[in-house]
This record gives structure tokens, sequence and C-alpha cells, in this order.
């Protein structure tokens, strides 16, 4: 077989590689490499002049291969992928080198960042030598969506989608759709009515053909692929037929039980069997089981025979293309911080504030305390309660509490003129349009005091409540007496939100909320291909930036839709027949079934997602994996072990799964985050594709340290941990330390420790110290 034409492209990144790596030392040794015919080294290798550079050396040089060593191939993999394609280069022979995230912003001593380039760019061009062209193939998919959350943001991806022609299911766990957004009095900065802009969507909705509604309801299981997932729905009983239901309210004024409304914050009682709200979609009564005597006042008061007592949950289940995630936020629990004093009933929530904005002010009713019924002539509100704050809640900013707080203190101007309002602020954030005119407006206009504070306390006294805070521009510490105080809490992911990840397969951020695959270049796809996400499910956001992400990941689903034929990844496990002997041991390792071996040894390309976990099960070489190859993984570690026998200092080996460890891997550079130099990573489809042959082949390269890192706690964490036991007792036979191989488990959000933690491990390994010559030659007998 002729020796393959590599191409090498080396970017500088206008520094951001450059500053750390010696991109032009680096080209000039990469020339001697066996296999490279070609190398260029540039500043942005992603510009269009580069990008029709790498176009010209493929077709001039004719090259059979070309690596990309630039930033994260989880940036600009696919722009490379398809620049190779229009030069006539299969897109499969494409190798991107991360020397970005992983290499220049991870490290400051430029010697040291251009020796671990040239290793990482070597095994790319080894790795490049071994690939295949692969083809992939359109396959039919599931032209229905799912959305779940049935917020403002789940009900607008789900109108735009149900327009252009595809029937969505949208699932609410609640009895109504509408989410927070149909709780709020009005909206900033226009002071628009919430519920006038809402309910007009709810009910189009509701009458949409191309849309069926499941309220009640949970996602409790997913299976499949993208374009064809199989989902599992619980769905609560509701006990009233909402196609029968008349509203007409005689059930609810029988019903004999009386418990607090959490639709309005808990300031009003509502009955066992009710109506979530006036603007309520399904427009019907449901039953709160929880609470309900079944005395059966609600079954005989019903004119129309709609209330079933005996309603059951179902299962359901469910086949989409594309699933949308919008699954909104929860408020900060303000009673968790002692200082504020939230038990008080005249300390109160933003939230709670208007629920009393409807019930009250809006009704032409004075604002009263709920303590004793006193008119409220003066008020405080309290910001960033729970946020910017890891001590004592959450790092991130909620993002809208300045601009409510500013709505708010202007609705109270204009319906009670004699009232005083204060609103303590550690920073005004109000940069959504028009809304730095609304603050200068309440502070002009409607005469609003406005405080920057630190470190306030709310403090009861005898006429009311006493705010303590620390008034910055004046340095002072001073108190003020209010007759109610209103907290503006933090805003957190979701109820069930690491849950749902779990289920869906996609992470989460450090902050708890969904993990977008980018936050610039592609904000509302998650890492999960076919699982888009909008709106707070995202992280804080108002409703202006919810509704801008539902359309989004309407358009998005809209597109990977198409015209109902996907283009199927390659990268797949295979079977080599003559070689299985049906032994079976591949089938209970597959995470999604994708195996089978009665009547006869099938593998499901479509079902297959890529890990690679069964092959190392396999003793008799029948399973392998294309573009991950035994052959392919092995040549990465010899390019990166090339002359690391003779090191002084010890060499490790990392090998992330690419969709969660090797994403929090990018998270730490993107974060300038520093640690050892003396690892170097390989991207591979999950831990769980590394064998035992591909340990001890490392081992006698030249590693004396290799961590796995995959998915704390996902399907294949106790797969990896129970190989290694065996793999450990393996290597102490041939005399090397099973310590020496360890297991990283990494969540996305936790990324920030993968230093600390990689650091631990090359640590522990300088203690121990190098193989031995002596045991690396019996690994390499046996791994030969």
């Amino acid at each position: 077989m002729p020796e393959k034409k590599i191409g090498v492209f080396i970017c500088g990144c206008g520094g951001n590689i450059s500053k750390t790596v010696d991109v032009e030392s680096l080209g000039e040794k990469v020339k001697n490499i066996e296999g490279v015919a070609f190398v260029e080294v540039t500043q942005f290798t992603c510009s269009k002049l580069n990008l029709e550079s790498i176009k010209n050396a493929i077709k001039e040089k004719e090259l059979d291969g070309m690596v990309v060593s630039a930033c994260s191939p989880h940036m600009h993999e696919i722009l490379f992928k398809n620049v190779a394609e229009e030069a006539g280069l299969n897109p499969y022979l494409v190798v991107q080198v991360n020397l970005r995230e992983q290499c220049s912003w991870i490290h400051d001593d430029k010697q040291l960042g251009t020796q671990k380039a040239l290793d990482l760019v070597r095994a790319g061009v080894l790795r490049a030598r071994e690939l295949e062209a692969l083809e992939s193939k359109k396959v039919d998919i599931n032209k229905n969506v799912l959305v779940i959350g049935g917020g403002i943001a789940g009900i607008t991806s789900s109108l735009q989608l149900a327009q252009s022609g595809y029937h969505v299911t949208l699932l609410e766990r609640n009895p109504s759709i509408g989410g927070h957004m149909a709780q709020l009095s009005k909206t900033y900065p226009t002071l628009d009515c919430s519920p006038c802009i809402l309910a007009p969507k709810m009910a189009d909705l509701s009458i949409q053909p191309n849309i069926t509604l499941l309220t009640c309801s949970e996602v409790v299981g997913v299976e499949g692929s993208p374009g064809n997932f199989n989902v599992k729905i619980t769905q609560k009983p509701r006990g009233v037929d909402t196609e029968l239901c008349l509203c007409c309210g005689e059930c609810s004024e029988g019903c004999p039980v009386e418990v607090v409304h959490e639709f309005d914050e808990g300031l009003y009682q509502r009955k066992a069997i009710y109506k979530p709200f006036p603007q309520a979609v399904p427009p019907s009564y449901v039953i709160d089981f929880e609470n309900c005597t079944e005395c059966g006042a609600c079954v005989d008061a019903c004119p129309v025979a709609a209330v079933n007592l005996e309603d059951e949950q179902k299962i359901l289940e469910l086949d989409v293309g594309v699933i949308i995630t919008a699954t909104g936020f929860e408020l900060f629990d303000s009673m968790s911080l002692a200082e504020y004093n939230f038990e008080h009933p005249d300390v109160i929530s933003a939230m709670q504030m208007e629920r009393l904005f409807i019930n009250e002010a809006a009704e032409g009713k004075v604002l009263k305390r709920l303590s004793d019924g006193k008119r409220v002539k003066k008020i405080g509100y309290l910001l960033c309660v729970g946020s910017r704050d890891v001590n004592k809640g959450v790092a991130h900013c909620c993002k809208v509490g300045c601009t409510y707080a500013i709505k708010h203190s202007v609705q109270l101007r204009e319906y009670f003129r004699y009232m005083e309002v204060w609103v303590y602020y550690l920073d005004i954030r109000a940069s959504t349009r028009g809304c730095e005119e609304f603050y200068l407006r309440a502070q002009d206009e409607y005469k609003v005091n406005f405080v920057k504070s630190r470190g306030a306390e709310v403090v009861p006294s005898e006429n009311g409540l006493v705010v303590r805070a620390e008034d910055v521009a004046a340095g002072e510490i001073f108190d003020n007496e209010f007759d109610m105080v209103v907290l503006c809490p933090a805003l957190l992911p979701a109820k069930d939100s690491e849950n749902l990840a779990k289920i869906l397969k996609i992470p989460l951020g450090p902050d708890g909320f969904i993990a977008e695959k980018h936050p610039k270049l592609d904000p509302v796809s998650t890492h999960h291909v076919g699982i888009f996400s909008a709106g707070c499910a995202l992280g804080p956001k108002d409703i202006h930036e919810c509704v801008t992400d539902a359309n989004s990941a309407a358009a998005k689903a809209i597109e990977f839709i198409g015209d109902g034929m996907m283009v199927m990844d390659p990268i797949k496990a295979f079977i080599i027949p003559e070689n299985c002997t049906k032994c079976g041991k591949c089938v209970p390792v597959c995470p999604v079934s994708a195996i089978s071996i009665e009547p006869e040894i099938i593998l499901d390309s479509f079902a297959c997602t890529g890990c690679g976990a069964c092959i190392p099960e396999c003793d008799d070489n029948a399973l392998d994996m294309h573009h991950y190859k035994d052959s392919q993984i092995l040549a990465e570690i010899s390019g990166i072990l090339a002359d690391k026998e003779e090191e002084k200092e010890p060499v490790i080996l990392g090998f992330f799964g690419d969709r969660l460890s090797y994403t929090a891997a990018d998270s730490t550079g993107t974060a300038r985050m520093s640690y050892s130099p003396e690892i170097r990573i390989i991207r591979v489809p999950s831990a769980a594709r590394i064998s035992i042959a591909h340990i001890m082949f490392a081992f006698s390269k030249g590693a004396d340290g290799i961590l796995l890192s995959d998915e704390e706690g996902g399907e294949l964490s106790e797969v990896i941990e129970k190989r290694l036991e065996e793999y450990g007792s393996k290597m102490e036979e041939l005399g090397i330390e099973k310590d020496r191989l360890q297991f990283m488990p990494m969540l996305l959000p936790t990324f920030k420790v993968m230093p600390k933690m990689i650091d631990m491990f090359v640590k522990k390994i300088k203690k121990i110290g190098r193989v031995e010559k002596e045991n690396r030659a019996k690994v390499k007998d046996v791994s030969k």
C-alpha cells in the first residue's frame, strides 16, 4: 500500500496559540515526521483566504490526509471537513489537533507548550496515516417534535413548528401551560399586561391541530438515536375530563378542602379541585389528589359528569425525531438566608408581589401588610438575594432582578402616589433594550430611591421592618424602616433538571443549567445531536430572550428534520462475523441495546451511538469501530509517546470521552485554568472504548500513568470502573503498579475541579516514578 501524503496546517490563532507555542519552529519539526508532504503555518487557518489555500494544497499536492492543528475540534472540525470534501478529500481523513484549549491556553511555558504541541501534532499525523475513507448514508427520520416545558419558550417553539407544518407534542408537568409568565402582572420596559400578551398565544396553541398538549406529564425515559427517539412519559391523573369540563366552577364551590394556592405563591387559598388560573389551558378544572379526601362532593356537583375520582396515572410512549427542552427556572429559596427574615409575613418575594399586583392593586385595593392589614406606605426592595454569592447562594446573576425591581417601583408609584419606594442594589444591570431609559425614568419621573449597598439584613422592629445595609456611596452603614420588604432572589434550574439531563444524555453547565454546544456560535443546540434547548433552561433570561431562543430552537429543529432524511454518521461499531463466537459478553454492555446474538449476531448501526464500549468486552477480536479502530488508537498513542522511554519526567496519557470529559477539558482551557503539562489528552468516543491492549501498549511505549475520564454516574462509568479493577490486576502481574491507571469521573458543571484532579494524579505518578525498564519490556512482550 503506497505511503499516504499528509498535509499539516498549523494555526497561530492571532496569538491565542502562537503566544505559548512557537508555531514556526513547530512547522519545521513537523516536516520531518514520516508521511508529511506539506506544512503550512498561518495565523487564522479558519479565515476564507486560508481555507482556499487548504483546498489548493489538497489538490496541488494530491494529499491523502489532512491534519489541522488549531482550536478544539468542537469549534471548527465540521468546517475543515467540509473544506476537505470540497477539494475532493474524504472528510473522514481529516484530523483536528487541539493546540488551543488543551495546550496554549492552559500553559505559560513556551518551550513546554511547543514540545506538547509537537507530540499532539505527531499523534495526529500518525492517526491520519491510519484513517480510512468513510461514507455517510441517508436514513429516514421521524418528523414529529417533542417540546418539554409549556412556558413562553415552549409555547413559542411549539407554535412556530406547528405553523410550519410539523406535528408537536407539548409536554408540561403542571396542570396548565403558561409557566412563570402567567404569574406576572406586567412586562418591562413597556409595562404591557403580561396575561394579555400570553393568553392569546395559549389560546392559539389550544386550537392548533398540529399540537398535542400533554399536561401533568413528565419524561421518564428516552431511547433511540437522533431523528428517531422513543420517549416514555408518565401522565399523572387529572381527575377531570378536559373535553367535557364547562369551567362552571360548581365542583370547586362544593369542595370542602382548602389549601394554599401555589400559583399565587401561597398568598391565597384554593380548593382541592380547582382551575389553575383564569386563562389556564386546558381551560379545565383539575383535582389535587394529594389533598383530595374523595368525599365525592365534586362528582355530585358536576352537571356533565366530567369528574372522575378513579382516574389513574398513564404511561405513554412517543416517537419523535427532535426534542426541545424549555423547562424554565425555579426561584432560590430565600428562607435559607436567615439575615433576610423571610419567615416574617411582611418579607415577601418579588413573585409574591406580582400576585399582589394582580389580585390587589389591579382591583383598586390598597396594598396592605400581611401581618396586621395596615396600609403599606414605604417599601424596600433587596436585590441579588442568593445571587452573585458562592458562599450563600449561586455565582451567577439572576439577570432580571434589577429590571423587574425597577418595573415594580414604577408600578407602585403609579398605583399609590403616596408610597415611598427604595431599591437596594449591588449593581444595576439594565442591558435589555429600553431598560436603561426605564431606570432613568424611575429615578427622575417616579422618584424611586436607589441605594448601592452591600450586606443588607432585615430586622423586625416595633413599627415594621428595619433594613440595615452599607451605603457604598456614603461609606456608612445605616438603618431604614419599612412597612414591607421585597426580596429579589436568584434564578435556579428547574426542578429535576439534573434528572432530565441524565435521561436525555445532555450535560449541564457549571451553573446547573443545560450546557449549550457553543455559547456564541450555536447557543440553542445541546451536546446531543437532535436535542435543542430554549429559554431559561439554558440560564437566566428575560421574556425577550426566551422568545428569541424559542424561535431559534424551532428553526434548528426544522433544519435538522429537513425533508425527513438525515445523514447518519458512519462512526459506529461493527462486527467481524468470522471471528464472532456468539459468547454474548458484548450485549449487556451496550447502553442502547444495539447488539443481539439470536437468532444471528446483529449490530443495529442506526441505534448504535458509537461509544465503543462493546469492543473491549470481546476476546475474539470480533468487534471494532470505524474511525476509532484499534490500529488508529494505537497509532495516536505511538505518536504522542515517540522517544519518551528515556524522558526524565513521567509521561501521562489521558483518554477523555468526547461528549463530556473532552468538552470539560475544553472548558478548562477557555477559563484559562492551568494544569500539569505532563498530560497529553487523546479524544475518544468514550473512555469505555479503551481496552487493556491499548493500556499495555501505552505503558510499553513510555507512558507512566493513564487517566481515563468520562461522565460521572453515566451508563458507562460503572463499566469503566469494573474494567479498571481487572486491568489493574493484569498490570500488577507484570510489575506495573495499578495506581498508574485511574478513572476520573466528570460532570460538566464541575469542570473547574479538573485541573486539580489532573495535578493530583500527576503528582502521584511523579511520586511513584517512571516505570522500570524491565517491567516495560515485559509489557512490550505482552502487548505484541
